[in-house]
């Protein structure tokens, strides 16, 4: 099953041509060679490609958390590459929310607090009223006070979640959100995660070594030594 829907016919990512080369001992190592790729308002994209290919670069390019060497990134209206760190960390806050593998939670706050973080960078009054709403939403009402340490996997990955869209994000990177989820835990959040995505109309960009699980996905874009590989089901743009 696809999902996924088109909200409107306007890109909110788009890449072209972009190329990300890091010093080594070795000499120069290109990680992302030419890549050209874009996003629709309220789609859901799977990315797949080998280890090492540049999946978790490109979403890391997108976020604005890794400067490229050349090529052009247009998102949510801002062009990243002119913007400086100041002015990339309020981009992050307005618009892009991230799930990783790992969870990231901060081991010394509670659920609660982890996901009042942003919404408080955001100046938000009501931080912890709307962080509340938002566990509510992943079905962690009953656990707000809980430090992670004391969640399981699955839960801690709820409580990623809910910090990803509680400030209003409008682009949500995930990275492999199941990697360190049984099979069963996993199906149970990646279903969330798309219950979530369309009721929030919020442009999903999934990476994952899932085949079956990207197919889940309105459009698979595969990616191979820093390559947009397009085939027959895949499109580097819509």
């Amino acid at each position: 099953m696809r999902r996924g829907r088109y909200l409107s016919d306007h890109q909110i990512i788009s890449l072209k041509d972009v190329k990300l080369t890091l010093p080594s001992r070795a000499g120069p190592v290109e990680i992302l060679r030419g890549i050209d790729f874009a996003a629709e308002r309220g789609e859901a994209v799977g990315l797949i490609g080998p280890s090492g290919s540049g999946k978790t670069t490109l979403l890391m390019v997108i976020a604005g958390l890794e400067a490229v060497s050349e090529g052009s990134i247009a998102v949510a209206g801002e062009d990243l590459t002119r913007l400086d760190e100041d002015a990339l960390a309020v981009f992050r806050r307005d618009n892009v929310g991230i799930v990783f593998q790992a969870f990231h939670l901060i081991a010394t706050m509670t659920a609660l607090e982890n996901v009042a973080v942003p919404l408080e960078f955001k100046g938000d009054r009501r931080a912890f009223d709307h962080a509340r709403t938002q566990l509510e939403r992943v079905g962690l009402g009953h656990r707000l006070h809980h430090y992670p340490g004391q969640l399981s996997g699955g839960e801690q990955q709820r409580v990623a979640i809910a910090r990803a869209l509680a400030a209003g994000a409008r682009i949500l990177l995930a990275d492999e959100p199941t990697g360190n989820l049984d099979q069963e835990t996993g199906a149970t959040i990646i279903d969330l995660l798309f219950s979530l995505q369309s009721e929030d109309g919020v442009t999903l960009v999934l990476v994952t070594h899932d085949p079956a699980l990207a197919a889940q996905c309105s459009r698979v874009v595969r990616i191979e030594d820093g390559l947009i590989r397009v085939g027959e089901d895949e499109m580097a743009a819509p």
